[in-house]
């Protein structure tokens, strides 16, 4: 079973929480404690990355990387890409619908830490779901499989500051599928700025050598 972590929460702040007093939390029901306590240690660690993960960029198998529904002049190396994801001009930008269905390989296994996305107040991402090592997803498919991890952003949390996923679901990572359901406003445009995956290497495996020694 797959739970969303809303950022969108009341609950949910942009900086660190020092412990809520015992008085407060005896307020709430039981069931209320674990959600403040959780969400709260989620928020704490979610707008910093470990020291020992770094940017994913470089190992991104660019020969398989796929974007659907995305608009011809506004394509996802400009989110993606070094040098383009620091132009604020150029942005992902979904075309037919505010859908967008992202595949990224990898060259090499890694763990995937935190994500960070920057978006338009409006037109940046709500509902993004990820899921780990699934290939060959489509729009007519992609509801039919449990996300590894569902990260419900907020308006607030699209500045681009790493958020925090499930990392025991992203340990032994090939490739990462990102399905951008919907958008802040519900508009027929999604916008991302930037998009960047943060994480480690866990071996020297060249995946592409793999490959072409399964294929043997």
């Amino acid at each position: 079973m797959s739970f969303a972590r809303d950022l969108s929460s009341p609950f949910q702040f942009n900086h660190c929480l020092l412990p809520l007093p015992p008085l407060a939390l005896s307020l709430f029901p039981l069931s209320r404690k674990f959600f403040i306590i959780h969400h709260v240690c989620r928020i704490c660690h979610c707008n910093s990355k470990k020291p020992n993960q770094v940017d994913l960029l470089d190992f991104v198998d660019w020969t398989g990387v796929e974007c659907l529904n995305q608009g011809t002049s506004h394509s996802l190396a400009n989110a993606l890409k070094q040098g383009y994801r620091e132009d604020d001009g150029l942005h992902l930008e979904s075309d037919a619908d505010e859908q967008l269905l992202i595949y990224i390989p990898f060259t090499q296994v890694v763990k995937l830490h935190s994500i960070a996305i920057k978006g338009p107040e409006e037109e940046g991402p709500k509902t993004v779901k990820l899921f780990s090592n699934k290939e060959h997803m489509g729009f007519s498919n992609v509801n039919d499989f449990p996300p590894s991890d569902t990260v419900v952003f907020s308006s607030d949390n699209l500045e681009g500051k790493p958020i925090v996923l499930k990392y025991v679901k992203f340990q032994n990572v090939r490739s990462l599928t990102i399905f951008i359901e919907d958008n802040q406003s519900g508009s027929e445009i999604t916008k991302v700025q930037k998009l960047v995956l943060y994480g480690s290497t866990v071996e020297t495996t060249d995946m592409k050598g793999l490959k072409k020694i399964e294929d043997h």
